[in-house]
């Protein structure tokens, strides 16, 4: 088991994460997000391929939410 990533998930032409101590990526692009260590989130991350929406879950009480991308 890996130690999760803390960052900030971030819109600017599409949702992605951003890791803590990255600065933004000046285009979106696949090699823009591999640059600042960023991972992109469908259905957006990539226009080419269909993905739909990410499957997310929630917790209310702990105030946390989980996507798989």
């Amino acid at each position: 088991m890996e130690e999760m990533e803390k960052g900030k998930v971030k819109s600017r032409g599409g949702v992605y994460f951003l890791p803590d101590g990255e600065s933004d990526p000046m285009l979106y692009t696949e090699k823009e997000f591999e640059k600042h260590n960023a991972v992109g989130l469908p259905p957006y991350a990539n226009a080419l391929r269909e993905t739909g929406y990410p499957v997310a879950y929630s917790c209310r009480k702990c105030k946390k939410i989980l996507i798989d991308f």
